[in-house]
Parts: structure tokens; C-alpha cells; sequence
């Protein structure tokens, strides 16, 4: 039976800038294998927080996104910023995690290989 979606707030502890707003948690086999399928695109601030997961792939989707892999401390360990429909992602040795945001996210917010972000509680 698919799972309720929860939601967390993502902040940068680098620059103290909230990245993400309205990020769907999908550390559920539905709500990770629905994943993204089916919209037409993320408004700023939207996305989806993966778990467990070092790659992704783009097989169905409509629109580019921006990819960010992370440790298990929440340190992120890669960037994907423009990865198009019909893509793979780069095998990620030592993420456990990813978030989907808008293509460009990375650039646009500032946020680079290194950085820590903070989870909270969402919506």
C-alpha cells in the first residue's frame, strides 16, 4: 500500500540558505519507485530526498534536473546539476542519499561539493 508522503525542509549550513521548502521524503519502495513520473516539472524549492541511493536514472522523465548526492552525514559528495531525461547519473562511491531539485538548483542557490545540509521537519 503506497505510503503517505511526508515532507522536510532543506537548509545549507554553509551559506544558511533554505534550498529546499516542500522536499518529498521517498525512503519507501512506492513512493521511490513512483518517484518524479508523471509531473511536468518542480517549482523552486520542490523536490525529492532518496534514500538509500548513490544513482539515478532520468528513463521516463520529462524535464532536466538538478541531482545532488549525499553522505550519510549530509555532506554532499556530488553534483549532477543539469542531468537531462534519458540519462544516468554518475555511481556515486559513498552517497547514501540524493535529491532531485530543478535543473540549475545547484548554481542557482549557491550550493557546491562539500557543503552540509541540514533536514527538518516539513509541511
Amino acid at each position: 500500500m503506497p505510503s503517505k508522503k511526508q515532507f522536510v525542509q532543506v537548509r545549507n549550513e554553509r551559506t544558511g540558505k533554505w534550498v529546499g521548502t516542500k522536499v518529498i521524503k521517498a525512503d519507501t519502495f512506492w513512493l521511490r519507485l513512483k518517484g518524479l513520473l508523471g509531473k511536468s516539472g518542480l517549482e523552486e524549492g520542490e523536490g525529492l530526498w532518496l534514500f538509500p541511493c548513490h544513482q539515478v536514472h532520468m528513463l521516463g522523465m520529462r524535464f532536466p534536473l538538478s541531482v545532488w548526492f549525499l553522505d550519510q552525514k549530509g555532506f554532499v559528495c556530488a553534483i549532477a546539476d543539469e542531468l537531462e531525461p534519458m540519462r544516468i547519473s554518475p555511481n556515486v562511491k559513498g552517497a547514501s542519499s540524493a535529491i532531485e531539485f530543478p535543473a540549475g538548483w545547484a548554481e542557482l542557490s549557491g550550493t557546491i561539493v562539500g557543503d552540509k545540509l541540514i533536514m527538518e521537519q516539513g509541511l
